[in-house]
């Protein structure tokens, strides 16, 4: 049996007692290395996920007759390992344990709801894919990357004239944990900052194509 568990945006507070359970009963352990330092891993099979998608399809694939959970940090429904498996083993039986996102902590943060919000990730992708969020959406939620950061992203939008509030999480419930509140055109200015969650809520857009 394969279980793909979300264990929320990593502090063990936020991994739900539903996804302990399961963890908890598993034979095989499979995750990124800061998703397995999150969990009780003792008496456990463990597999290092790395970025060779293949091998962690594979390493999948061999364990499936052992209880294997497979760690995806946040929640497996947005933007994870999840799909990734689904498409690649479609034949293989997955139960999923939900998680709390990274998304919700940045929001429960900023005390705001996030139902009329459109959310996107740019990992792996062009920064101009956004493009039909952006024209479309007056409230956007993104997860960016190491190489679409905020700050690119901050200069994708000026360059539209794209204007308003911009909010950025990082390592969202950790000690190290960033909020900065700041406006989309001073997002630039954020050097440093990668693996995010970046919320811009446009109040003035004038865009140029």
């Amino acid at each position: 049996m394969v279980t793909v568990v979300g264990i929320g945006p990593g502090h063990p507070d936020y991994i739900t007692p539903a996804a302990v359970k399961r963890i908890g009963e598993a034979q095989v352990l499979i995750g990124g290395k800061r998703v397995l330092e999150a969990v009780d891993r003792a008496g456990k099979e463990i597999h290092e996920a790395t970025a060779d998608i293949d091998s962690i399809i594979r390493t999948i694939e061999d364990n499936r007759d052992k209880n294997t959970v497979v760690l995806v940090s946040g929640d497996p429904g947005f933007y994870s390992m999840l799909q990734t498996i689904r498409r690649k083993s479609p034949h293989l039986p997955i139960d999923v344990v939900p998680g709390i996102s990274s998304v919700q902590v940045l929001f429960s943060l900023i005390a705001q709801e996030w139902q009329d919000i459109a959310f996107t990730s740019v990992h792996g992708r062009a920064i101009n894919e956004l493009d039909k969020t952006i024209r479309d959406n007056k409230k956007i939620c993104i997860l960016t990357d190491d190489k679409i950061t905020p700050a690119v992203i901050g200069r994708y939008l000026a360059a539209l004239d794209i204007n308003g509030r911009a909010v950025v999480g990082r390592n969202l419930s950790y000690p190290d944990q960033e909020l900065i509140d700041t406006t989309i055109d001073k997002l630039a200015g954020l050097g440093g900052l990668e693996q995010c969650v970046l919320y811009v809520e446009v109040t003035d857009e004038q865009v140029t194509r």
